[in-house]
């Protein structure tokens, strides 16, 4: 029957596609005012039957109107216009969800209503309204973002238009129903419940929710508090059996939405709000009033692990900084999604920290920005502000250089102002436009008025409207300090036409501090502190750009890394390693920085040369150099990890200070996945398998993910079947992540197979599959037999994941090294780009970064290798 469906679609594409379908934004036809909503969802069943009703205001008369919807079998479209009813023929035009009604006459310009009755599909991926079968009980969620709001009603599917939605659902006796507004009226009728709920304040579509099924609630309230006098009710809500989980989130989630009221300075903007969980999202969604999140983010246990806690925390508050940048003031067009994630990603790391300063979640921020750095270095990049014209170009944005780089370019420039100052531009730029929307042209006005400097807006846009990352050179003479910025370009990368930045810097020497705003290619200032101490070019690690020194200035501020906060000690490791891959410093004054930073406190700052180093064993060593690399990898982190202590027993560290526990963790993954010490995988493959067999004490949650992966990488098939029955029969979400990332982690050919076949196998959640699979083509001795994989079975592998992420699959062939290799994802992938729904930008990444790594390992390999092998 479904096969049948879609070939009726296809031909209705091909008669009904015509050179006026807007492929990207809607023409200036319709404005939507207000939706109703009537929903018929049974989780059980495959699909959900609805009723729409759209009041909006046509601008001229028409016979014809564009909207949206996707996968929908519309029974019955029309339009009423005064007392006058049109009836409507309903035909979808282009496959990522533009349709096009035809109608019976022209409707005359002016206030119209819009009516139809349809049904659509319960997906099996976290895409629209999906599904899925839980402890023998069916739910239902919704994923809306970014165009998937057309997959559960038709309407006008885009930022700008905000609309109240008054949503009813009827639902099986027995099911409770979650909406974005506060529930106000329950009937009902033979086996059915209609769940009415109140119309919402206005929003854009990507943000109605729903969610459908039996589930445990815990209720609680988030205190008054200064800007806000009354209570405010809050919810945490999982799928049976997780009461005891959800408690921790319905503790930790008000005092996390209570230090969000206090940096906005104004109430949270909804009537309520609650966190659901869901069993197959992938990280969370902002929708207002009723956040849906992957369930490991928020189902914590009582002894749950550090990363689990930073998860919590960072997930949490981003999605709840969203209620205000992103939900009361949204942006008009996907071309300004950078600013609503990268706010988002700053303000919620912001306010993490804040809640939990010991687990170290400002360092995290920074790290993920130096990862956004190697991707912004490549040729084929694309800037923070990226105008998108069509739908496939879409899902390009929601990557590194929207959320990390975004965040980033934030942190500097709040640094630069003041946090004072930026406060000021944020609540100044809510405050033009709540309920509203708005572009980035605006905040930037906001900030520029905030902070009375003319030079704010245009510093900003030379970091938010080009692509690339400035390299600013540092040379100290006699007369000064000489700064010198260009584009910086690893090996491999093509140089291009020359670029300049506005730059905020911060130099510091000891006590003493510099603030500038580096405008031309060249300057020079003042000396700065006393001669011969060690100077730091991105003092607090606040910016958006890398530094190099020549040799002696590296060997200066290596010998005094001791001194140096955690943020500076990892900036220290990036640039370093960023001078060594643009073909400058040697690769013994970048192990000799490893060796200097593997005892500093920051675990970030310890191991991240650890991981670089990791990356080149991963894509271009021979099978003996990295008997070498294990050697060297041992000889670095083996001895911090031996002081530190490696006792696997449940809570024989309780005591500890959380900076001390995580980089013990964070030395044990890469002693024991890295360095391949025997003794040590022994003995936490002999504590996973207890932990299996029912031994609680035999191993610490906080290293249970690197056992489970090295009893993986060291056990058969047999185990990997084991894994994943442990893993469908447990109700622990962590428990279920980490084996599914465990079954991807195996690194040779035949169990590689046995992990695809797995991945692959019928009844495994979507989310599973998707992770192992991921996990897979990440591992040198899977790396082919995955990716072979894909492309023998494409449609197969793209069936386990949601439509919106097919062309990140690109992405699992960047580990390649060769430009042979960059040549066949090319011409695999380009041929399929209308199959894959878009994809040019992460081919051309792909591609590159592939090629890149083939130029570090011609031009440096050699030296590498010498130095493996001492």
């Amino acid at each position: 029957m479904r096969t049948a469906w879609v070939l009726l679609a296809l031909l209705s594409l091909a008669t009904a596609a015509r050179a006026d379908v807007p492929l990207g934004r809607l023409p200036e036809q319709v404005i939507p005012s207000a939706y109703r909503l009537d929903l018929d969802v049974d989780p059980a069943q495959p699909r959900f039957n609805g009723h729409a009703e759209i009041d909006a205001v046509l601008a001229q008369p028409s016979t014809v109107i564009y909207l949206h919807g996707n996968g929908l079998r519309v029974k019955n479209a029309r339009i009423r216009a005064g007392a006058k009813s049109y009836q409507a023929r309903y035909s979808l035009v282009d496959p990522l969800g533009v349709a096009r009604l035809d109608l019976s006459g022209a409707a005359p310009a002016g206030p119209i209503t819009l009516y139809f009755d349809y049904s659509g599909e319960l997906r099996h991926t976290p895409d629209g309204l999906y599904h899925a079968k839980v402890g023998g009980a069916w739910y239902a969620w919704t994923q809306m973002e970014a165009i998937d709001a057309r997959r559960v009603f038709p309407g006008f599917d885009e930022p700008r238009f905000k609309t109240p939605f008054s949503i009813t659902v009827r639902a099986p006796k027995g099911a409770k129903v979650f909406a974005n507004a506060p529930e106000i009226g329950v009937s009902h009728s033979g086996s059915t419940t209609v769940h009415r709920f109140a119309a919402t304040k206005p929003l854009p579509t990507y943000l109605v929710a729903l969610g459908v099924g039996p589930f445990d609630v815990v209720e609680t309230s988030v205190p008054p508090n200064a800007v806000r006098p009354d209570p405010l009710p809050f919810r945490v809500i999982a799928t049976r059996g997780q009461s005891a989980r959800m408690r921790f989130a319905a503790t930790e989630g008000p005092r996390l939405l209570g230090m969000l009221e206090g940096y906005f300075g104004t109430p949270y903007p909804y009537e309520k709000l609650d966190f659901l969980a869901s069993t197959l999202q992938g990280g969370a969604m902002e929708n207002a009033g009723l956040i849906i999140f992957a369930d490991s983010l928020i189902l914590l246990d009582p002894d749950a692990p550090l990363r689990q806690l930073r998860a919590f925390a960072e997930a949490s508050a981003h999605e709840m900084a969203h209620q205000w940048f992103g939900d009361l003031v949204t942006p008009t067009w996907w071309t300004d999604l950078w600013l609503n994630e990268s706010f988002a990603q700053w303000m919620g790391k912001k306010i993490a920290n804040r809640w939990r300063p010991d687990l170290g979640i400002a360092a995290q921020e920074l790290d993920a920005a130096f990862d956004a750095m190697d991707i912004d270095a490549l040729g084929a990049g694309r800037p923070i502000h990226q105008e998108i014209n069509r739908n496939s170009e879409i899902s390009s944005t929601f990557d590194a250089i929207t959320y990390n780089k975004g965040a980033q370019v934030l942190s500097m420039f709040e640094a630069y102002l003041g946090s004072e100052t930026f406060a000021k531009g944020v609540r100044l730029h809510l405050s033009r436009h709540r309920y509203g929307s708005a572009t980035a042209d605006d905040f930037f006005q906001a900030l520029g008025d905030a902070a009375d400097n003319p030079k704010v807006v245009p510093a900003m846009r030379t970091f938010t409207d080009q692509t690339g990352v400035p390299m600013v050179s540092v040379r100290e003479e006699t007369q000064g300090i000489e700064l010198a910025q260009a584009r910086y370009r690893p090996l491999g990368v093509e140089a291009g036409a020359a670029q300049r930045w506005l730059i905020p810097m911060c130099l510091e020497r000891g006590a003493t501090r510099s603030c500038i705003l580096l405008e031309t290619a060249a300057q020079t200032i003042a000396p700065l502190g006393a001669p011969g101490g060690a100077l730091m070019p991105d003092a607090g690690a606040a910016g958006y750009y890398r530094f190099r020194f020549d040799g002696p200035g590296w060997d200066r501020l290596l010998s005094e890394t001791d001194q140096l906060s955690g943020p500076e000690a990892m900036a220290v490791a990036d640039n370093l390693w960023a001078d060594f891959a643009a073909g400058g410093i040697g690769f013994d004054r970048v192990i000799a920085g490893a060796r200097a930073l593997a005892g500093n406190p920051e675990r970030l700052a310890a191991t991240r040369l650890g991981y670089r180093f990791k990356g080149l064993a991963d894509t271009m060593l021979s099978e003996q150099q990295r008997s070498g690399y294990r050697a060297l990898m041992e000889s670095i982190y083996g001895p911090p990890l031996a002081a530190l202590g490696s006792d696997l027993t449940t809570g024989a560290y309780a005591g500890d200070p959380a900076p001390r526990a995580a980089l013990r963790q964070s030395l044990l993954q890469l002693v024991a996945l890295e360095a391949r010490d025997s003794a040590l995988r022994a003995r936490l493959a002999a504590a996973a398998k207890s932990n299996l067999d029912g031994d609680a004490h035999a191993l610490d949650p906080g290293f249970r993910l690197v056992a489970l992966q090295v009893a993986a990488q060291d056990g058969d098939a047999a185990f990997l079947i084991r894994l994943k029955d442990a893993l469908q029969k447990s109700s622990d979400p962590l428990f279920k992540y980490d084996a599914s990332v465990a079954i991807g982690s195996v690194d040779n050919p035949a169990l590689a197979e046995a992990a695809l076949q797995i991945a692959t196998s019928q009844g495994l959640e979507s989310s599973f599959a998707t992770r192992i699979v991921y996990v897979l083509s990440g591992h040198p001795g899977s790396r082919e037999p995955t990716t072979a994989y894909i492309e023998n079975n494409l449609p197969r592998v793209l069936g386990l994941f949601p439509p919106g992420w097919w062309p990140s699959i690109v992405r699992m062939f960047d580990g390649f090294c060769d430009p042979d290799a960059a040549a066949k994802v090319e011409g695999f992938f380009t041929p399929r780009l209308k199959e894959l729904g878009g994809g040019e930008l992460q081919i051309a990444k792909t591609t590159e970064q592939i090629r890149v790594c083939a130029a570090l390992k011609n031009a440096r390999g050699s030296e590498i290798a010498a130095a493996f092998a001492h």
